[in-house]
Protein backbone atom coordinates (compact mmCIF):
# COMPACT_ATOMS: atom_id res chain seq x y z
CA UNK A 1 0.00 0.00 0.00
CA UNK A 2 1.42 3.85 -0.77
CA UNK A 3 1.90 6.39 2.41
CA UNK A 4 0.04 8.80 0.05
CA UNK A 5 -1.20 10.22 -3.08
CA UNK A 6 -2.18 13.31 -4.87
CA UNK A 7 -4.90 12.22 -6.78
CA UNK A 8 -8.43 12.16 -5.84
CA UNK A 9 -11.69 11.57 -7.94
CA UNK A 10 -15.26 13.14 -7.47
CA UNK A 11 -18.16 11.21 -6.27
CA UNK A 12 -21.47 11.84 -4.45
CA UNK A 13 -20.81 12.02 -1.05
CA UNK A 14 -23.74 9.86 -0.46
CA UNK A 15 -21.88 7.03 -2.47
CA UNK A 16 -18.64 7.54 -0.50
CA UNK A 17 -20.41 6.47 2.51
CA UNK A 18 -21.77 3.46 0.85
CA UNK A 19 -18.59 2.23 0.15
CA UNK A 20 -17.06 3.27 3.30
CA UNK A 21 -19.67 1.58 5.31
CA UNK A 22 -19.59 -1.68 2.86
CA UNK A 23 -22.84 -1.42 1.45
CA UNK A 24 -21.55 -1.64 -2.09
CA UNK A 25 -18.28 -1.97 -4.28
CA UNK A 26 -18.87 -0.74 -7.09
CA UNK A 27 -19.77 3.01 -8.88
CA UNK A 28 -20.91 4.07 -12.37
CA UNK A 29 -19.52 6.57 -14.61
CA UNK A 30 -19.98 7.45 -17.93
CA UNK A 31 -18.46 11.62 -17.65
CA UNK A 32 -19.21 15.02 -16.55
CA UNK A 33 -19.97 18.12 -18.72
CA UNK A 34 -15.84 18.94 -18.63
CA UNK A 35 -14.50 15.66 -19.26
CA UNK A 36 -11.89 15.31 -22.24
CA UNK A 37 -14.71 14.54 -24.96
CA UNK A 38 -17.64 14.11 -22.82
CA UNK A 39 -16.10 10.86 -22.08
CA UNK A 40 -14.48 9.31 -19.08
CA UNK A 41 -11.58 7.43 -19.02
CA UNK A 42 -9.75 5.69 -15.99
CA UNK A 43 -6.84 7.51 -15.56
CA UNK A 44 -5.93 6.20 -12.51
CA UNK A 45 -6.07 2.85 -10.49
CA UNK A 46 -5.90 3.71 -7.14
CA UNK A 47 -6.73 7.59 -5.99
CA UNK A 48 -8.61 9.21 -3.12
CA UNK A 49 -12.15 10.18 -3.12
CA UNK A 50 -13.27 13.86 -3.64
CA UNK A 51 -17.06 14.23 -1.91
CA UNK A 52 -19.18 15.96 -3.65
CA UNK A 53 -23.11 17.29 -2.56
CA UNK A 54 -24.16 19.62 -5.24
CA UNK A 55 -26.12 17.03 -7.53
CA UNK A 56 -26.97 14.53 -4.72
CA UNK A 57 -30.79 13.74 -4.92
CA UNK A 58 -32.83 11.63 -2.54
CA UNK A 59 -35.07 10.69 -5.27
CA UNK A 60 -32.10 8.90 -7.11
CA UNK A 61 -31.29 7.03 -3.48
CA UNK A 62 -33.40 3.38 -2.19
CA UNK A 63 -35.60 4.85 0.64
CA UNK A 64 -33.06 3.66 3.37
CA UNK A 65 -30.56 5.53 2.49
CA UNK A 66 -32.28 8.86 1.32
CA UNK A 67 -32.06 10.21 5.50
CA UNK A 68 -28.09 10.20 5.05
CA UNK A 69 -28.46 13.34 2.80
CA UNK A 70 -29.69 15.25 5.74
CA UNK A 71 -26.63 14.49 7.80
CA UNK A 72 -24.13 15.32 5.17
CA UNK A 73 -25.31 18.47 4.33
CA UNK A 74 -25.72 19.87 8.07
CA UNK A 75 -21.77 19.25 7.29
CA UNK A 76 -20.62 20.23 4.51
CA UNK A 77 -18.58 23.37 3.90
CA UNK A 78 -17.32 24.05 0.30
CA UNK A 79 -14.26 25.94 1.51
CA UNK A 80 -12.61 22.32 2.40
CA UNK A 81 -12.43 18.96 1.45
CA UNK A 82 -11.59 15.87 4.08
CA UNK A 83 -10.06 12.59 2.57
CA UNK A 84 -11.49 9.44 4.32
CA UNK A 85 -12.01 7.14 1.24
CA UNK A 86 -9.06 5.47 -0.38
CA UNK A 87 -9.75 2.83 -3.42
CA UNK A 88 -8.39 0.79 -5.90
CA UNK A 89 -9.82 -0.05 -8.77
CA UNK A 90 -9.66 -4.28 -9.60
CA UNK A 91 -12.08 -5.05 -12.49
CA UNK A 92 -13.90 -2.59 -14.92
CA UNK A 93 -16.80 -3.58 -17.20
CA UNK A 94 -18.13 -1.54 -19.47
CA UNK A 95 -21.86 -1.69 -20.57
CA UNK A 96 -22.73 -0.26 -23.80
CA UNK A 97 -24.07 -0.38 -27.30
CA UNK A 98 -22.43 -3.71 -28.23
CA UNK A 99 -23.51 -6.85 -29.86
CA UNK A 100 -22.62 -8.82 -27.05
CA UNK A 101 -25.82 -8.40 -24.69
CA UNK A 102 -28.44 -5.76 -23.22
CA UNK A 103 -26.85 -2.70 -21.44
CA UNK A 104 -30.52 -2.21 -19.47
CA UNK A 105 -30.98 -5.95 -18.29
CA UNK A 106 -27.59 -5.28 -16.98
CA UNK A 107 -28.20 -2.25 -15.70
CA UNK A 108 -31.49 -3.72 -13.69
CA UNK A 109 -29.70 -7.08 -12.60
CA UNK A 110 -27.21 -4.47 -10.57
CA UNK A 111 -29.91 -3.11 -8.38
CA UNK A 112 -29.44 -5.54 -5.68
CA UNK A 113 -25.72 -4.03 -5.56
CA UNK A 114 -25.78 -0.17 -4.84
CA UNK A 115 -27.75 2.09 -2.61
CA UNK A 116 -29.29 4.24 -5.67
CA UNK A 117 -33.49 4.20 -6.63
CA UNK A 118 -34.35 1.30 -8.81
CA UNK A 119 -33.96 2.95 -12.37
CA UNK A 120 -30.76 4.74 -11.94
CA UNK A 121 -28.15 2.77 -13.72
CA UNK A 122 -30.55 2.49 -16.51
CA UNK A 123 -30.80 6.41 -16.66
CA UNK A 124 -26.94 6.09 -16.83
CA UNK A 125 -27.37 3.79 -19.65
CA UNK A 126 -29.39 5.63 -21.55
CA UNK A 127 -27.43 8.98 -21.04
CA UNK A 128 -25.17 9.31 -24.06
CA UNK A 129 -26.43 5.99 -25.51
CA UNK A 130 -23.11 5.96 -27.68
CA UNK A 131 -20.84 5.48 -24.95
CA UNK A 132 -20.46 3.08 -22.35
CA UNK A 133 -21.21 3.01 -19.15
CA UNK A 134 -18.35 1.59 -16.66
CA UNK A 135 -19.23 -0.14 -13.86
CA UNK A 136 -15.53 -0.02 -11.74
CA UNK A 137 -15.18 -2.36 -8.73
CA UNK A 138 -13.12 -0.78 -5.87
CA UNK A 139 -11.56 -2.52 -3.12
CA UNK A 140 -11.94 0.58 -0.52
CA UNK A 141 -9.88 1.42 2.80
CA UNK A 142 -11.01 3.85 5.45
CA UNK A 143 -7.92 6.71 6.42
CA UNK A 144 -7.91 6.35 10.12
CA UNK A 145 -6.92 9.92 10.43
CA UNK A 146 -8.73 11.63 7.78
CA UNK A 147 -7.13 14.62 6.00
CA UNK A 148 -8.69 18.13 5.23
CA UNK A 149 -7.13 20.56 2.56
CA UNK A 150 -8.87 24.09 1.81
CA UNK A 151 -10.68 23.97 -1.75
CA UNK A 152 -9.29 25.87 -4.74
CA UNK A 153 -10.54 27.09 -7.23
CA UNK A 154 -8.65 24.18 -9.81
CA UNK A 155 -10.57 21.45 -8.07
CA UNK A 156 -13.57 23.24 -8.84
CA UNK A 157 -15.79 22.38 -12.30
CA UNK A 158 -17.62 18.91 -13.20
CA UNK A 159 -14.56 16.65 -14.03
CA UNK A 160 -14.28 13.41 -12.43
CA UNK A 161 -10.66 13.41 -11.72
CA UNK A 162 -8.47 15.92 -9.69
CA UNK A 163 -5.29 16.26 -9.44
CA UNK A 164 -4.29 17.53 -5.70
CA UNK A 165 -1.46 20.57 -5.28
CA UNK A 166 0.19 18.14 -2.40
CA UNK A 167 0.49 14.59 -1.34
CA UNK A 168 -2.36 13.83 0.88
CA UNK A 169 -0.76 11.18 3.85
CA UNK A 170 -2.35 8.18 4.00
CA UNK A 171 -1.10 6.58 7.49
CA UNK A 172 -3.45 3.51 8.75
CA UNK A 173 -5.98 2.27 6.45
CA UNK A 174 -8.41 -0.09 6.92
CA UNK A 175 -10.34 -2.32 4.79
CA UNK A 176 -14.19 -1.49 4.56
CA UNK A 177 -14.87 -4.72 4.45
CA UNK A 178 -12.78 -8.31 4.39
CA UNK A 179 -11.01 -9.89 1.21
CA UNK A 180 -13.23 -12.91 1.50
CA UNK A 181 -16.31 -10.62 1.29
CA UNK A 182 -14.81 -8.72 -1.13
CA UNK A 183 -14.66 -11.40 -4.09
CA UNK A 184 -18.02 -12.93 -2.83
CA UNK A 185 -19.64 -9.49 -3.81
CA UNK A 186 -17.54 -9.18 -6.65
CA UNK A 187 -18.27 -12.90 -8.21
CA UNK A 188 -22.20 -12.31 -7.23
CA UNK A 189 -22.18 -9.08 -9.03
CA UNK A 190 -20.51 -10.76 -12.22
CA UNK A 191 -22.32 -13.53 -12.29
CA UNK A 192 -25.39 -11.32 -12.33
CA UNK A 193 -24.47 -9.24 -15.27
CA UNK A 194 -23.16 -12.72 -17.20
CA UNK A 195 -26.87 -13.71 -17.64
CA UNK A 196 -27.44 -10.24 -19.49
CA UNK A 197 -24.11 -9.40 -20.87
CA UNK A 198 -21.20 -11.55 -22.29
CA UNK A 199 -18.01 -10.41 -20.28
CA UNK A 200 -14.51 -11.57 -19.50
Amino acid sequence: MPNACQTAFKEWAVTIEALARGEQIIILRKGGIQEPNLHFQIEHDRFLFFPGYLHQDAESLKQDYRSWLTDEEDQFDPSQVTFSLYAEVTDVIELGVADSGDPDAAAAALEPFHIWAPGFALKRVHWKPLHPLNVIFLRCYSIEEPVTMPVTPQYSGCTSWVDLDRNVPLGKMTPTIQDADYEQRASEIKDALVKTYAIT
